[in-house]
């Protein structure tokens, strides 16, 4: 390869800048990605205890309004548990939904974020 001006200099000076933007373009997508993937995790372990708290209060709601037909009052007060434990799962479902939006919105910062430093990269690079 031989350098016949400084326009060659210059292409090989710009081959190499292109070559390291293209790496840290792709280091910033897999960390990006990591979190993403890190959210969806946690969120889908969240529902999956909702799911399984919901499964055993209707199990133990069923199995005690079967056995407390006869027990008026200790029914009732079972019924009052579920209903509490039915209100605590709606509480915990509202308290993951917001956990989720806000892992949402530091995700749009962080893309915006890291959008910007990708423009103003590319402005420094023209």
């Amino acid at each position: 390869m031989y350098l016949e001006s400084s326009k060659d200099i210059l292409f090989l000076v710009l081959a190499f800048c292109a070559l390291w933007f293209t790496a840290f373009v792709c280091w910033a997508l897999y960390y990006v990605i990591t979190i993403l993937r890190d959210a969806s995790n946690a969120v889908a372990e969240i529902r999956d205890r909702i799911a399984a708290i919901d499964d055993a209060v209707r199990m133990v709601r069923e199995k005690v309004e079967s056995s407390l037909g006869s027990f008026g009052i200790a029914a009732a007060g079972m019924k009052m548990v579920g209903n509490y434990l039915a209100k605590r799962k709606e509480k915990a479902a509202e308290k993951a939904e917001r956990a989720v939006e806000k892992v949402k919105k530091k995700m749009s910062k962080a893309k915006r974020r890291l959008l910007e430093e990708l423009e103003d990269e590319s402005e420094d690079l023209m």
